[in-house]
This record gives structure tokens, C-alpha cells and sequence, in this order.
């Protein structure tokens, strides 16, 4: 139980790491989409980066924040949760809900999403695809990589959260308060 923990642990460093990393990309967004409102508001365009480019690279960036970000705030419980059903539940109850969301819907969600976003981002690169903007950037691959990569990541997240209820649910007493898993607290 000691060696899932850990291993938990260590997908929780890469994902952190990652997202942090990552954070940098909301500044590349925050300076794009104010330089494209300001460019627009007085009438200057850059010769050959007009609005269409900076707005696709405004979505590009938010595609890769999302994607980057989405594991680590899996593990943390910062994505979205209707937990009204079990806001009284025990932990162990808690415990047993998520273990099942993992195995029925997550696990299965992610395996077939990373599927079918691999296609998606081979087949982008294989048309060498582009906007359909004449003016639009090119590489359409770029973003739907990050989508891909995001699903991979997300993938990692659950088995993290997996490994952590695991744990709880049937390791030693003494692991339960170091494997608390998506936001319930260990008894």
C-alpha cells in the first residue's frame, strides 16, 4: 500500500509540475487578448497578423491551459462536483462512490477520449491542417495535440485518485490520513 501511495505522490508531483508550467501560458493569453481588443480598438493591425490570427491564438491558449491543467485540478477536487447526494455520506461511502465514478465512467471516458482525440490530432497532421480562416494560423494539429495530451493527463489523474481510495478503502488504518483522496477527509 506503501508503494501505491507513492505512486500516487509521484503522479501528483508530474501533474502539479505540469500545470504549473503551464500557468505561464494564461500570461501568453492574458497579453494576446488584451493586444488583440487594444489593435482592434484603434484600427492597428500587424501586416500579416491581423485579429483572426490573434483570436485563434487566444483559443489555442485557452485549449492549452485546459488540457494542462485539468489532472492536476482533478486530483486537488477543483473541477466541477454535484456532491449534494453525499454531502452527509460517510467517507467510506464517499470513498465507495468515487472508486465506482472512476471504474464506470472515468476510466472509460478517458480510454475512449484518448482514442478517439489521438485520431483527431493524427488526422490534423496528416492533412497538415489549418484554419479555415484565409487568414487563420496554421498547424490545427497544435491544439488538438493539447486536447489529446490534456485526456492523457486527465487518464493519469484518475488512477491517482483510484490508487488513493484504493488505499483507503483497504490499506492499514495508519495510511488512511495520507491517502485522503479528492477532497474527503480521512477518519
Amino acid at each position: 500500500m506503501e508503494r501505491l501511495l507513492a505512486l500516487s505522490n509521484r503522479i501528483n508531483a508530474v501533474l502539479q509540475a505540469i500545470a504549473s508550467a503551464a500557468g505561464w501560458i494564461f500570461f501568453l493569453a492574458t497579453f494576446v487578448i488584451v493586444f488583440d481588443v487594444i489593435t482592434r480598438k484603434f484600427g492597428f493591425q500587424i501586416p500579416g497578423f491581423g485579429s483572426t490570427r490573434l483570436q485563434e491564438l487566444e483559443w489555442h491558449c485557452h485549449a492549452a491551459l485546459f488540457s494542462f491543467w485539468i489532472g492536476f485540478a482533478y486530483v486537488k477536487n477543483a473541477h466541477v462536483r454535484v456532491d449534494i447526494a453525499l454531502a452527509a455520506a460517510r467517507p467510506r461511502t464517499q470513498a465507495w462512490v468515487e472508486l465506482a465514478g472512476c471504474v464506470l465512467f472515468a476510466l472509460p471516458y478517458c480510454l475512449l477520449a484518448i482514442y478517439l482525440s489521438g485520431d483527431f490530432a493524427w488526422l490534423a497532421f496528416k492533412l497538415n491542417e489549418h484554419s479555415d480562416s484565409v487568414s487563420g494560423l496554421p498547424y490545427r494539429v497544435v491544439p488538438k495535440t493539447f486536447l489529446f495530451l490534456g485526456l492523457v493527463l486527465l487518464l493519469a489523474a484518475v488512477l491517482s485518485v483510484m490508487t488513493r481510495v484504493v488505499v483507503y478503502l483497504f490499506g492499514p488504518a495508519h495510511l488512511r490520513s495520507r491517502s485522503a483522496f479528492a477532497g474527503a477527509k480521512a477518519h
